[in-house]
């Protein structure tokens, strides 16, 4: 992976920079902080994102964050259904059985 400044798309990212930068100055101030804060997290390395994670204030929207995905919420709700079919596959196996 090269860096940036070797790049020989420097001077084109350095545009589309320009351009967003244009755009952030017409936008709303809270919206523009929020995205210069996102920027430079996703700027941040690996090791101190994880770091950075967990001094962020706990509010309820950082708790609730990774249950924003669907997955999150489909592989609790399969585990909890498989273990009530089994539950009731086992007790119609014992009555049947009876």
């Amino acid at each position: 992976m090269r860096l940036l400044k070797e790049s020989s798309k420097k001077e084109l990212l350095r545009d589309q920079y320009e351009q967003l930068w244009s755009e952030l100055l017409t936008s709303d101030e809270e919206k523009a902080e929020k995205i210069l804060k996102e920027l430079n997290y996703d700027l941040l390395p690996s090791r101190k994102k994880k770091i950075h994670r967990f001094k962020t204030p706990r509010t309820l929207k950082n708790t609730l964050l990774p249950f924003k995905t669907h997955l999150t919420w489909i592989i609790p709700l399969c585990v909890i259904a498989l273990y009530v079919l089994a539950y009731v596959l086992f007790i119609r196996l014992s009555l049947w059985l009876e």
